[in-house]
């Protein structure tokens, strides 16, 4: 069962795609913070890692870089409800492996899934 870790301060977008995520057949985690993202990526090693690029205590690159460093297998999403240029080449020059912006479908997550793992 591919694990999947969501990190995101949105309580609402974290149930929302855990539960769909879970229905379709993987494991989920979740975390509402950069630092227990972090923790999870150490203690779960996902396959894939949906990171928000707006997290209370550091910025989602933060996050990506961390998990490019320990964690290298890992492929990652950055997820993000605005676009700044700036963080987006950041996030593109620390090995991102997909990016989706918010509003997002449920469908194009799982379709970013599993051409990631696939």
């Amino acid at each position: 069962m591919k694990k999947i870790l969501i990190v995101d301060d949105e309580v609402g977008i974290i149930q929302e795609v855990k539960e769909f995520l879970e229905e379709e057949g993987y494991e989920v985690h979740t975390a509402d913070t950069a630092k227990a993202g972090m923790k999870l990526i150490e203690e779960v090693r996902p396959d894939v890692i949906l990171i928000d690029i707006k997290l209370p205590d550091a910025s989602g690159n933060e996050v990506l870089r961390f998990c490019k460093e320990r964690s290298p297998k890992t492929k990652t999403v950055i997820v993000t409800g605005y676009v700044d240029q700036h963080v987006m080449d950041e996030a593109e020059q620390l090995g991102r492996d997909a990016f989706l912006q918010k509003p997002f479908n449920l469908e194009k997550i799982i379709n970013e899934i599993q051409r990631l793992t696939a």
